[in-house]
């Protein structure tokens, strides 16, 4: 049987069915927002501006149905402030921020609220005692972007077609969910220009806290080190933290490892990875001091180019990559750099 949600229910889960029927049928049309309702315009505007500088909308306490549904209002206005700038690294932060916020909540939630909301997510789970299952198909679908060794398949408790898993598990699953949904439905199209002009003032905001975290996290000082001569399998993963893609465990080594032997500092490497919409500073920092010797006790290689292929990381190389001895990263890198001052 369907779930019938709470008004507070749906303004933590403003993106439900239920939701969407309920903002059509009492939230405010595009003339009475240029009217008013200024609370639940900043309220959206500080949903975007938490995602893009703290990685989470914070979660609020909602006192009576007015907080409600401001909060609930303010999820579709919120993104059409990131729909009015367009940029890819703003939809990906924002949709992860307010995955991290669903995620968070859902550790609150008994497991009659979890199961229904997995439901509407088309990622239906069944309780099994203290855990729920899911079938595998649900399971790859959506765990396609965890690449670390754990979340692997044939590690999982498989019975019949059906995946086992630990509460939390099934949360994380649930936010993959919630996040790639986002993504994709994002970006609305805003054409009206009175709504714009009315919304201009927010834009801004969200385009200057857009702005003032690049600047924060674009301060790589490369010194001797040339990016530019980096092989393009090493230029493509640096392109798609740039824009926004969390790349996978294995290209996050590759990368690590091959801009620490080419000369960069654990806080340039840093830097780079801190354009990731998943970016945790505590955890970046631990993975590369592991990688770079200072946790682990061993300095570790970036992989060959066999391995790369292997992996899925070889992109589109070119008439250096296809030499017969060209067979590592580090070696292509040096080759043009050598090239580049006529020794």
């Amino acid at each position: 049987m369907k779930r019938h949600w709470s008004l507070g229910e749906l303004a933590h889960y403003p993106f439900l069915d239920d939701a969407k029927d309920y903002i059509r049928e009492r939230g405010p049309d595009p003339e009475r927002l240029l009217e008013g309702w200024g609370d639940m315009k900043n309220r959206a505007q500080e949903r975007v501006i938490q995602a893009v500088k703290e990685g989470k909308v914070l979660g609020r306490y909602l006192d009576d149905d007015i907080m409600k549904e401001d909060e609930l209002f303010s999820y579709p206005v919120a993104r059409m402030l990131v729909s009015c700038i367009a940029d890819n690294y703003l939809i990906r932060r924002y949709a992860l921020g307010e995955a991290e916020r669903v995620a968070d909540r859902l550790k609150l939630e008994d497991k009659e609220v979890l199961l229904a909301l997995g439901e509407e997510l088309r990622v239906p789970g069944i309780p099994r005692g203290d855990r729920i299952d899911v079938h595998f198909i649900d399971y790859l679908e959506n765990t396609a972007n965890l690449k670390t060794s754990g979340w692997k398949l044939v590690n999982q408790d498989l019975r019949k077609g059906r995946v086992l898993l630990p509460v939390s598990r099934y949360i994380r699953i649930l936010k993959e969910r919630v996040m790639n949904d986002m993504i994709d439905g994002l970006p609305i199209a805003v054409t009206d220009p009175d709504l714009l002009d009315n919304f201009r003032a927010h834009i801004n905001k969200v385009q200057e806290a857009l702005d003032e975290f690049r600047a924060e996290t674009d301060r790589l000082d490369l010194g001797r080190v040339e990016p530019g001569l980096f092989p393009p399998c090493i230029r493509h993963l640096l392109a798609q933290i740039k824009e926004g893609v969390n790349i996978s465990h294995d290209a996050r080594f590759s990368l690590t490892a091959f801009m620490h032997k080419s000369g960069l500092g654990k806080g340039e490497i840093i830097s780079v990875f801190s354009e990731s919409p998943d970016f945790r500073e505590d955890l970046a920092l631990y993975q590369i001091e592991h990688i770079i010797g200072e946790i682990s006790g061993t300095e570790y290689t970036p992989p060959g180019c066999d391995l790369m292929l292997t992996t899925g990381l070889c992109h589109n190389p070119d008439e250096l990559c296809g030499r017969d001895w060209m067979t590592h990263p580090l070696t292509y890198y040096s080759v043009r750099k050598r090239e580049g001052s006529g020794a």
